[in-house]
């Protein structure tokens, strides 16, 4: 008898231990959503504005093309490959220019000075992470000097 007693005592505690699982779940995506945002900000970013936003910005759209915030970034060109293919680096427009061996009939950056190996290799790991790109001010990308590049 008194093992029955402590049966429903029991499932009640592993009740909410499973639903403290279930809250901590969304804290691990975030750290992992932390970690992407930092990627970004650290790596890619300062990669994209100082090589590509002089020309494919909001105000110039050189090619039609707008890196300056992700939603732009992300649209579809009708008729071509994907500039951006979250996952799928191998079918992203982006590295093709950039590494100056694809296909693309416009590699870039159109200067004298190309991106080193490790800016393409941490575009290209962005790419294949799923290209995260975060919302809001961090997100948004704004043509910066690089003194490489006059």
């Amino acid at each position: 008898m008194k093992s029955e007693n402590l049966a429903l005592p029991f499932l009640i505690i592993c009740a909410f231990a499973l639903i403290g699982c279930e809250f901590l779940r969304p804290s691990v995506k975030s750290s992992q959503g932390v970690a992407n945002e930092q990627y970004f900000t650290q790596n890619v970013k300062p990669v994209l504005e100082q090589n590509c936003l002089r020309c494919h910005n909001a105000k110039f759209r050189t090619a039609g093309l707008n890196l300056s915030n992700r939603a732009s970034a992300f649209m579809a060109s009708p008729g071509t490959k994907p500039l951006i293919s979250p996952g799928k680096p191998q079918d992203s427009l982006l590295l093709d220019a950039v590494s100056r061996s694809g296909v693309h009939a416009k590699l870039m950056p159109k200067l004298d000075v190309s991106l080193t190996q490790d800016e393409i290799g941490m575009l290209r790991e962005w790419i294949q992470d799923g290209a995260p790109w975060p919302t809001g001010l961090s997100g948004e990308l704004r043509p910066k000097h690089n003194p490489e590049n006059p």
